[in-house]
C-alpha cells in the first residue's frame, strides 16, 4: 500500500539565501553541545563572603538601576578616521564601541 507523501511547501527566500539540511554532522552537534570552553561563568563582583543573600540581591538590583538609566539618542558629525581610531580601541578592549564611546563620554562628564 503506498501512502502519499505531503508535497514540501516551496519557500520563496530572499536572493542569495538557500535552505541547508544538515550544516553541522551529528557528531560536531555534540561536540558543540559538551564544550564547556565557550560558555563564561557569569562573575558579579564587589560582595563580600559575609554579605546575605538579601544583601547580595539589593546591591544587584541597585546596579542593574543604574545600568538602565534613561538613554536619549543623539547624531553627531565625526571625522571617518575618528570614529576608525574609536572602534580600533574598542575591539582592543574587547567590548562594542559605541559601548567604548559612551565609557569614554560618561568619563569626560564626570571629570
Amino acid at each position: 500500500m503506498k501512502t502519499k507523501c505531503k508535497k514540501r511547501e516551496k519557500v520563496r527566500l530572499p536572493k542569495g539565501f538557500k535552505l541547508v539540511d544538515d550544516f553541522l554532522s551529528k557528531e560536531e552537534i555534540e561536540a558543540l553541545e559538551n564544550d564547556t570552553s565557550m560558555r563564561d561563568p557569569m562573575v558579579i563582583t564587589g560582595g563580600h563572603e559575609s554579605e546575605t543573600l538579601e544583601e547580595s540581591i539589593a546591591r544587584i538590583s541597585r546596579a542593574i538601576a543604574e545600568a538602565k538609566e534613561e538613554k536619549k539618542m543623539y547624531s553627531i558629525r565625526l571625522k571617518v578616521k575618528t570614529v576608525e581610531s574609536i572602534k580600533r580601541k574598542a575591539a582592543a578592549a574587547g567590548i562594542p564601541y559605541q559601548t567604548y564611546v559612551n565609557v569614554l563620554l560618561d568619563n569626560a562628564a564626570s571629570a
